[in-house]
């Protein structure tokens, strides 16, 4: 009796184990953001995670962000206009719905700034450049508001007058 609950108490541990091992690690996502477009295999990670785990939105706009990227990762005109649309409606719907969210606006002006323009998308950059210059000091999570700094700094959109505002 005593052997039979042991297995079952082992069972139950490795199945626990398993379901909850596949959880969102928003940090790793954030920090795989600036490759995700680039990277076929870390894109499709986060996506499949985030599509079952975001529940924030913060976490939805980083699922809309990977959709976007997932259009690069497809040869197929049809799927790669989807994933973007799909992708620009969930982030949209979003900074709608929070409009003064520091990180849902740090990552349209990433994707309006570097996608091409006849996608149509490039409305907001001089508008979420702005937002960030005079909102992401408001950041409580240091490490996010270091890692959307450095980002941001590497990106050369801003001039050395709006990095030291950005900076502080």
């Amino acid at each position: 009796m005593r052997r039979c609950f042991y297995i079952v108490l082992f069972q139950l541990l490795v199945t626990t184990t398993a379901l909850f091992g596949q959880k969102l690690s928003l940090a790793e996502i954030r920090k795989d953001f600036k490759i995700g477009h680039k990277n076929e295999e870390t894109c499709k990670k986060h996506l499949e995670v985030l599509e079952e785990y975001a529940d924030c939105p913060v976490e939805r706009g980083y699922e809309a962000a990977y959709h976007m990227f997932m259009a690069k990762h497809t040869g197929n005109p049809l799927k790669k206009m989807g994933y973007f649309r799909n992708g620009k409606k969930m982030l949209e719907e979003e900074i709608t719905n929070n409009p003064s969210e520091i990180e849902l606006r740090y990552i349209r002006l990433c994707i309006q700034y570097y996608i091409p323009s006849y996608l149509g998308y490039k409305d907001n950059i001089e508008e979420d450049k702005d937002f960030l210059v005079n909102n992401l000091y408001k950041l409580k999570d240091k490490e996010t508001k270091q890692l959307i700094y450095t980002y941001l700094k590497g990106a050369k959109m801003y001039s050395e007058e709006e990095l030291a505002l950005l900076r502080r």
